[in-house]
């Protein structure tokens, strides 16, 4: 079973812009800018598979992906509840 990683946590919600933006803005040099250059694009692709994965209200999102805090669980869903707000 894999480790909770707070910082992909932090990462999902921050490139989702959950709690900062009205509509989902997924922003990749928003994660750059916050985790570096090294760790920004990785984490940035990260999000963007998890999204991918993510089914909204899917149990089966939560077992595959332990590692994610409810934070990024709950960015998630609301991120893919806007799907008119990819940009």
């Amino acid at each position: 079973m894999k480790a909770m990683e707070p910082r992909l946590t932090r990462a999902v919600v921050e490139w989702t812009g959950w709690g900062r933006t009205a509509r989902p803005a997924r922003d990749d040099a928003r994660l750059i800018a916050r985790f570096g250059g090294e760790a920004g694009p990785a984490l940035a692709k990260a999000a963007r598979r998890l999204e991918a994965d993510y089914s909204a209200g899917s149990a089966e999102f939560r077992a595959r992906h332990p590692e994610l805090g409810i934070d990024a669980v709950d960015a998630l869903a609301w991120s893919t509840a806007h799907e008119g707000g990819r940009g």
